[in-house]
């Protein structure tokens, strides 16, 4: 029977590939319809793409770009019949839609109409933040970024960063405009916009070229 597989950490966002050789456990489907609200951003990310004919000529239908992810939703997540109508979708599935939408975004470097921090809720944010790590585009604006030290990661003065340990310190990408910001408001946009930061992990300090021993 059909099973939903949600992966609670955002690494494991990347991790997709994998999925359909794992041992899979059945989880509770999620009773709730799928909002006005998810519905009109995951169409907004799909117009998106058509617009940046992402694949060649025949890849700027909407339509068909819907049925490229909804066979992409079968084949990671065992979601047969993907669907975000009121009568059978249902908010987490569509969120898990939204995520694949926005780490494609991500990887080819898509223009976005709405900004997704305002359209996440805070599960599909804290993975988000890692999408934009992994693909060094500011988590705020989608911009070129690097990497921030949020506060309680910092590297003090004095010490080199190449020497110190990274693993496990809390970082966000930000483009340099936002970054400057946060320097001078980091507690109040951290909570504007509900982030929390991502502990660094292997391939985050692979990326940044960040100690990770």
């Amino acid at each position: 029977f059909p099973v939903t597989i949600e992966r609670q950490s955002p690494e494991k966002l990347y991790e997709l590939d994998k999925v359909q050789d794992s041992v899979i456990t059945p989880s509770v489907q999620d009773g709730r319809s799928v909002s006005p609200k998810q519905r009109k951003f995951a169409w907004a990310i799909i117009q998106d793409i058509a617009t940046a004919s992402i694949g060649g000529s025949e890849a700027d239908f909407e339509q068909r770009i819907y049925s490229y992810f909804k066979s992409e939703m079968a084949k990671y997540y065992g979601i047969e019949d993907f669907s975000m109508s009121d009568a059978t979708g249902n908010m987490s599935d569509t969120n898990l839609l939204i995520n694949m939408l926005l780490e494609f975004c991500l990887q080819h470097n898509i223009a976005l109409r709405y900004r997704p921090l305002d359209h996440l809720d805070d599960p599909a944010i804290a993975r988000y933040e890692y999408a934009c790590l992994m693909n060094k585009r500011c988590v705020i604006c989608g911009l070129k970024a690097d990497h921030h030290h949020i506060t309680g990661s910092k590297v003090g003065m004095g010490n080199d960063r190449t020497k110190i340990n990274h693993r496990g310190r809390r970082l966000i990408a930000l483009c340099r405009q936002h970054h400057d910001l946060f320097h001078h408001e980091e507690k109040e946009r951290m909570a504007e916009y509900h982030l929390q930061g991502v502990p660094v992990d292997e391939k985050i300090a692979r990326i940044y070229h960040l100690n990770y021993w």
